[in-house]
């Protein structure tokens, strides 16, 4: 059994299987849930995640606008967008602050990957 790592993930979308399918696969991490950008939002200021994996088309507030406010309030935050539209919405996320985007539908791998180099290089650039 694997033990869990101690890096904190904010999983933000408003499909409920979306999030338990990317739980299930970031099992090793302590994960954090959001249906959309306002409690997104608030749970990057309780929770303080290490990487932020953000949906762009939500209700209340999208994913851009979410990701806006969060790097108001927290410039180094990482966001990665995850997103079914990244030939539509996608450059409006990079301008927004978002780190790189994952599309949808992604693979195990793909995520896996992704999230081993995000916390890899935070790791490298604390040292």
């Amino acid at each position: 059994m694997s033990k869990k790592r101690s890096v904190r993930i904010l999983i933000v979308d408003d499909e409920p299987a979306i999030r338990e399918v990317m739980k299930l696969i970031l099992k090793n991490y302590e994960i954090v849930e959001a249906s959309n950008g306002v409690e997104a939002v608030e749970k990057c200021e309780k929770k303080k995640p290490d990487l932020i994996l953000m949906d762009i088309m939500m209700p209340r507030m999208n994913g851009i606008e979410a990701t806006k406010t969060i790097l108001e309030k927290f410039p180094d935050a990482k966001i990665v967008a995850v997103t079914a539209y990244a030939t539509h919405k996608g450059k409006e996320m990079l301008e927004a602050g978002a780190l790189e985007i994952l599309e949808k539908p992604f693979g195990r791998r793909k995520l896996e990957e992704l999230v081993e180099r995000l916390i890899d290089d935070e790791k490298k650039s604390k040292d």
